[in-house]
C-alpha cells in the first residue's frame, strides 16, 4: 500500500491520520490536501444530492424515471420505474457488460443525454436486484434536465457548496494537485496504473475526486440531517456476502454486533475508498487508499477501530471452505447471463465449476448461498447466489455485485 488516509468522527470531534505517498514514483507524502478516486461512494453522494432536490420539493421519490428522463420514453421499464427504484438498484434497467463499464472517451455536455439513449434500445432486465453503474448515471441525467446544468455543475450547487465540500472535484476539470495515483501490487513490485474516468460514468464514481476531510464533511452531514435518514432505509434484503446485509437507497447496510452501520465502498483503477456511518453512536470512519489492496487494509484496520471508537464488533470475513455445508450443489448449475455475458456452472462431488469470461473457476462452498473463488482476492474472492425458488435453486449469480440472471 503506498499511501492511504484515515479518519474518525465522533461526537462532533474528527480525528485523521496520513501515511505513505500519493505516488510510488514522486514519493509525495500523503497529506489532508491529497484528492483520492473515490469511485462508487459517488453514487452516495448522488442520492443525497437527489434528497435533498426532493426536500426541497424539485422532484419525488416516486416519480416515474420518463418524466425526468426524457430520452427513456418509448421504454416500459422507464415508465413503470421510479427514481427510488433506480436508488434501490431494483429499476430493471438494462444491464449489459458493455454498459457498465464502459472505456467511452466522450467529454462533452451531452455525454448522459446519448447515454441514456443508448440504453433506451435494449430491453428491461430480469426481475432480480442488481447492483449497476447505468442507473446511477441516468440519475445524474435526471438531475441535469431538473437542473438545467450539467451532471457536475448540478452536484456542486446542490451537494458540494452547500455541504462546503470545496475541495471535492471531478476528473474532467483541471485538477489541482496533490492527486493520489493509482497501484496495484504485482509479483515485481507496485505499479502505478492509468486512471479509469469515462465521463459517462462519472454518477457512477468514474471521476469524482475527494480528500478525506470532505468525506468527513459529508458523513457529519449525515449524522446531522435528520431528512436524511430516509437514504439508510432498506429496499432490498439481498445479502451478498463480504460486501452488505441490506441495500438501502445509496447505502448499505451492516448487521454488525452493536450496530446497524451504514456506508458504503469505491473500487476503481488502483484506488479504494471506504465510508461507514454510525448514527447510534454520532460516528463514522473514512478510509481513502491508493492501492487495489485497499479493501484488505480495511478488513484489517476497521475491526480494531469500531471496537474502540464505537463499540461495534465488525465480523471477520469467512473464507475458510465449510466441506458438506451444501449438500446438493446440481441445484446451483445452469446458464446466468446478460446478452454480452455469460456463465455456465457445473456441479462437481464437492465444488462447482464455473465457465465464463475469466475461463474455467473452481467455487467451493462456503455457506449455503456463498462460494470460495480466489482467497487471495482482496475485492472480490467469493461468489454469491441468491433470488431462491421454493425448490432451493437459486435464480441470480452475483459477481462482486452484479446479478446475472439464471436464463
Amino acid at each position: 500500500m503506498p499511501g492511504a488516509a484515515v479518519g474518525v468522527l465522533r461526537d462532533g470531534a474528527v480525528t485523521t491520520a496520513y501515511c505513505g505517498v500519493t505516488d510510488s514514483v514522486s514519493g509525495e507524502p500523503v497529506s489532508e490536501e491529497t484528492r483520492f478516486a473515490v469511485g462508487s461512494l459517488a453514487k452516495s453522494m448522488v442520492a443525497t444530492a437527489v434528497a435533498r432536490l426532493a426536500k426541497a420539493g424539485r422532484l419525488s421519490l416516486d416519480d416515474q424515471v420518463v418524466r425526468h428522463v426524457h430520452e427513456l420514453r418509448d421504454t416500459g421499464w422507464g415508465a413503470q420505474a421510479t427514481v427510488r427504484d433506480l436508488l434501490a438498484n431494483r429499476s430493471r434497467l438494462p444491464l449489459r457488460a458493455a454498459i457498465e463499464f464502459t472505456n467511452s472517451a466522450d467529454e462533452d455536455d451531452g455525454v448522459l443525454s446519448r447515454f441514456a439513449s443508448d440504453i433506451a434500445a435494449d430491453e428491461a432486465s430480469a426481475d432480480v436486484w442488481s447492483y449497476t453503474n447505468a442507473g446511477w448515471c441516468v440519475l445524474g441525467r435526471a438531475m441535469e434536465t431538473l437542473t438545467g446544468l450539467p451532471w457536475e455543475e448540478a452536484m456542486d450547487a446542490n451537494l458540494l457548496v452547500p455541504l462546503g465540500m470545496d475541495q471535492t472535484t471531478f476528473a474532467i476539470r483541471p485538477v489541482a494537485e496533490p492527486r493520489a495515483s493509482g497501484h496495484e501490487v504485482t509479483e515485481g513490485g507496485l505499479v502505478r496504473v492509468e486512471p479509469w474516468a469515462p465521463r459517462s460514468l462519472g454518477p457512477a464514481g468514474s471521476t469524482l475526486l475527494s480528500t478525506l476531510t470532505d468525506m468527513l464533511r459529508f458523513a457529519r452531514r449525515h449524522l446531522e440531517d435528520v431528512s436524511l435518514a430516509i437514504l439508510r432505509a432498506p429496499h432490498a434484503s439481498v445479502r451478498i456476502h463480504g460486501w452488505l446485509d441490506a441495500w438501502c437507497l445509496g447505502w448499505a447496510r451492516f448487521d454488525w454486533d452493536g450496530g446497524p452501520v451504514w456506508g458504503w465502498d469505491g473500487v476503481i483503477s488502483g484506488q479504494r475508498a471506504i465510508l461507514r456511518i454510525v448514527p447510534d453512536r454520532n460516528g463514522a470512519i473514512v478510509l481513502l487508499s491508493n492501492c487495489g489492496t485497499g479493501r484488505a487494509l480495511y478488513r484489517s484496520l476497521f475491526p480494531e477501530l469500531m471496537e474502540t471508537w464505537f463499540e461495534v464488533h465488525m465480523p471477520a470475513l469467512q473464507l475458510e471452505p465449510a466441506p458438506g455445508v451444501t449438500s446438493d450443489l446440481s441445484r446451483f448449475a445452469g446458464v446466468y447471463a446478460w446478452p454480452d455475458r455469460h456463465w455456465e456452472v457445473r456441479a462437481g462431488d464437492s465444488s462447482l465449476v464455473m465457465d465464463g469470461p475469466r475461463g474455467s473457476i473452481e467455487a467451493v462452498p462456503i455457506d449455503g448461498h456463498s462460494f470460495l473463488i480466489d482467497a487471495a482476492d482482496p475485492d472480490t474472492p467469493t461468489v454469491t447466489f441468491g433470488s431462491f425458488d421454493d425448490s432451493g435453486r437459486p435464480g441470480v449469480l452475483y459477481q462482486m455485485l452484479w446479478g446475472l440472471p439464471r436464463v
